[in-house]
């Protein structure tokens, strides 16, 4: 017994139906082959059951329900081959500890938490990088306050951020044996928002005594505390550079 799947062509108001499988037209009767309570009709979708002869034996019309479902998991097979295809293209192309490493760094500085403060009523706050950049960018302290609040823009910061995720790659793009040091630039972008988040907590502070200020300065370090997301994106961001400073030396090297 054969199982093909087959599209109706003429129903069995005037006579045996027509359905085609796979090319080939088939003739059926509706008594003793059609199993479906649905009347056969022309474009109906049927499941066919065909002996070693080639003769219909039974007919069964396929439910919508059941099209969909079929139609979705080969869109989802398609999806997973494709996908499958580019991730093996990306890895061939950038490697995959370059791959994991970026990801790393994504993951540290958009979803995990980089500093935690201590607000007292207001209980403890967690802030991503990205949070932190709209500190970075703020113009000044009572906006800098507002942001950790609220949230804010990162502006030209949250800039250079998505182009240093493209460092680790630059060399793809640009031929120069100096490309591959590309890679340091999230390392550098990341101590570059540390100097830059010190300096504004200096600044939030400025004007008053020296005694004040540093004893101001002390308490506000003091109800910060570093998040999961800054160890796991620093360490990542140093791996990115380990390797990009190997490579330009060996690339120097064998030059």
């Amino acid at each position: 017994m054969m199982k093909r799947r087959g599209k109706v062509l003429r129903d069995t108001s005037a006579g045996p139906g027509l359905l085609i499988a796979e090319g080939q037209q088939y003739p059926f009767p509706l008594e003793g082959v059609w199993q479906s309570e649905t009347p056969p009709r022309p474009g109906l979708v049927v499941d066919v059951d065909l002996n070693e002869d080639g003769i219909v034996k039974s007919v069964t019309a396929v439910s919508e329900s059941q099209i969909a479902k079929e139609q979705a998991e080969q869109a989802l097979a398609a999806a997973r081959a494709k996908g499958g295809a580019l991730a093996s293209t990306a890895v061939a192309r950038f490697g995959m500890p370059t791959l994991v490493a970026t990801g790393l760094l994504i993951i540290g500085w958009f979803f995990l938490s980089t500093i935690s403060i201590n607000t007292g009523f207001l209980g403890k706050m967690d802030f991503t990088f990205w949070r932190v950049l709209s500190f970075v960018n703020a113009k000044n302290a009572f906006e800098a306050l507002g942001t950790l609040k609220d949230g804010g823009s990162a502006g030209l910061y949250g800039l250079l951020a998505v182009i240093t995720l493209v460092g680790p790659f630059l060399s793809t793009f640009w031929k120069d044996r100096r490309a591959v040091l590309g890679g340091l630039l999230p390392l550098l972008f990341m101590l570059l928002v540390a100097l830059l988040v010190r300096s504004a907590i200096s600044s939030a502070t400025a004007g008053a005594p020296t005694e004040m200020m540093d004893a101001a300065r002390s308490e506000i370090m003091k109800q910060v505390s570093i998040g999961m997301g800054a160890y796991v994106s620093l360490l990542a961001a140093i791996y990115l550079a380990f390797i990009s400073v190997k490579k330009f030396l060996v690339a120097k090297a064998t030059s």
